[in-house]
């Protein structure tokens, strides 16, 4: 996919507006002049000064209007059948992990999503065990990211 400098340009233009806008919800530091909205509030008017700046370059360069273009592989039904697989195992992860726990639910995602992309099963269990308890020791562990622990939390650790 490419995406020509017009159209990148209105991003990250979108993105330093949303970025400048979700500041102003944050809360003062009672007794200093800033507080936690400063920095964000910064890093998005200098996100809007360089979308604004890619646009002037981008329509002095001569571009006149926004245009993505996607490769031919983009185009292949097996591309869009793996996008919408990883989308729905996302969302089974989503709504599956609070009763499952991290373990199982990212284990059932990783081994599914590698037999859908024809890896074998005897490589893909495996592998999708070890990494599950891998990540889960980092981030749980190392990281201390409150995973989920699901019903059956007792069972595992």
């Amino acid at each position: 996919m490419r995406l020509n400098d017009l159209f990148l340009s209105l991003l990250v233009l979108a993105f330093g507006i949303a970025i400048l806008v979700s500041a102003y919800g944050f809360s003062p530091i009672p007794g200093q002049q800033y507080g936690a909205d400063t920095m964000p509030k910064a890093i998005g008017v200098c996100t809007i000064a360089l979308g604004l700046f890619m646009a002037g370059h981008a329509v002095i360069s001569g571009e006149r209007l926004p245009r993505v273009d996607f490769a031919d592989w983009t185009r292949r039904p097996s591309v869009l059948f793996g996008i919408a697989v990883a989308l729905a195992l996302v969302a089974f992860y989503v709504a599956a992990s609070p009763l499952l726990g991290f373990l199982p639910a990212a284990f059932v995602v990783m081994t599914a999503f590698m037999l859908v992309r024809r890896v074998r099963p005897l490589v893909a269990v495996p592998v999708s065990a070890l990494a599950a308890v891998l990540i889960h020791e980092a981030f749980g562990r190392l990281l201390l990211v409150p995973l989920p622990r699901g019903e059956f939390s007792g069972f595992f650790w």
